[in-house]
């Protein structure tokens, strides 16, 4: 089996110089810059550019890092290029929210707006899918993701951040096509990932997101860096830093039910795992809870159901931060959800869990509440 690194460095803080610094140190391992990057080669940036969102909130990806990589690549004489595809809003105004369009302006890169191009996968989930024709098409893709919690997938790294290769609204349909399956779709991430085939991931987690990620949790000072060429390599390491069991993540799963067992291995340079786990990190309501019950009990059909409506964490809407603007209704792939005088109203018998309306909604007007045996019995996480 072959052997695959994750390079780790601590960095406390940003700045522009510090994370320069910090990435050189980083990728040294990995063989540098040089190692993923040739001269005139065309190179996408894809940062977590999930909504327009000043950086001290943790949602985007820092524009420190975004910088710092950047001009790595310009040092080998790559033409360079940021891109995304945010659910909501064009990638320009959400990118200058997140600071990243003052790094674009600053070091005179390029935004890249996704066209599609279809992707035929012989053995995949979906024999054909469109995806971003210039991340395909680019020499390099580097992959520049934030280090959240997914209320849907449990962890946003590496694997997740590539779905921003589907394209606007076409994510929400996979949301539809996905249902309450989460096999279903961390297989189809895995997938999307592997097809883009990034060059290289550098995840930003100096400071990260716990509790109700990727848009609504907290922001939580982790203190350092990953580096890695197997995006599933370096989810595996970040899983072991919060303190999860590997197999807990669904991309994992699904890596693992594809024969990819790279990730099984490998190997940390750099600072050490157990020194980089943080003081707290808080599970998302939407994690099941564990309930001490015989097993006997979720066996009879009529309980199963009863348990499921006590144990799940399904959206709800705050009419005090509502603004009733109609995003969450709009982009719902189940469409159960209206919007009414006191805000939204939610269907929950028909409502997928795909939590798509908490992770856009921009007031973080929509929460999730479990049931009462939910509540009781849920694990805070690590």
């Amino acid at each position: 089996m072959r052997t695959v690194k994750v390079s780790l460095v601590r960095r406390n803080g940003y700045g522009p110089d510090e994370v320069h610094s910090s990435v050189i140190e980083l990728l040294a391992p990995l063989g540098g810059m040089t190692a993923f990057v040739k001269p005139n080669d065309r190179v996408v940036l894809k940062p977590n550019i999930i909504m327009g969102r000043a950086p001290e909130h943790a949602v985007t990806t820092h524009p420190d890092l975004v910088a710092a990589v950047a001009r790595l690549a310009l040092d080998c004489g790559a033409k360079v290029a940021v891109g995304d595809s945010p659910g909501i809003g064009t990638l320009r105004r959400a990118g200058d929210k997140a600071g990243i369009g003052d790094v674009v302006r600053r070091l005179g890169l390029e935004w890249v707006d996704f066209t599609p191009r279809e992707v035929s996968f012989e053995n995949g989930t979906f024999r054909k899918v469109e995806l971003a024709r210039e991340l395909l098409e680019a020499d390099c893709v580097i992959n520049l993701p934030k280090l959240k919690n997914h209320c849907m997938m449990l962890l946003t790294a590496a694997v997740k951040n590539m779905f921003g290769a589907v394209l606007g609204l076409q994510k929400f349909q996979w949301h539809l096509r996905a249902g309450r399956d989460k096999d279903f779709f961390g297989r189809a991430l895995y997938e999307i990932c592997k097809a883009v085939g990034p060059a290289l991931t550098v995840v930003d987690a100096v400071v990260s997101m716990d509790g109700d990620g990727p848009t609504a949790g907290k922001p939580n000072p982790t203190g350092f860096l990953a580096a890695g060429v197997d995006p599933s390599a370096v989810d595996a390491v970040l899983m072991d830093i919060v303190g999860w069991s590997r197999r807990d993540l669904w991309t994992l799963r699904a890596a693992a039910e594809a024969g990819d067992l790279g990730w099984e291995s490998a190997e940390t340079v750099g600072a050490a795992p157990t020194d980089l786990r943080p003081e707290r990190w808080t599970a998302p309501a939407s994690q099941s809870a564990a309930l001490p019950l015989p097993p006997i009990f979720m066996r009879i059909p009529y309980f199963q159901g009863w348990l499921r409506n006590q144990t799940t964490a399904r959206p709800h809407c705050d009419s005090e931060a509502c603004t009733r603007c109609g995003e969450c209704a709009a982009i719902c792939p189940a469409q159960v959800m209206t919007v009414v005088d006191s805000g939204v109203a939610i269907d929950h018998d028909r409502c997928i869990l795909c939590y798509c309306c908490h992770e856009n909604c921009r007031q973080k007007a929509i929460s999730l509440r479990k049931g009462f045996l939910g509540r009781l019995f849920s694990s805070s996480g690590s």
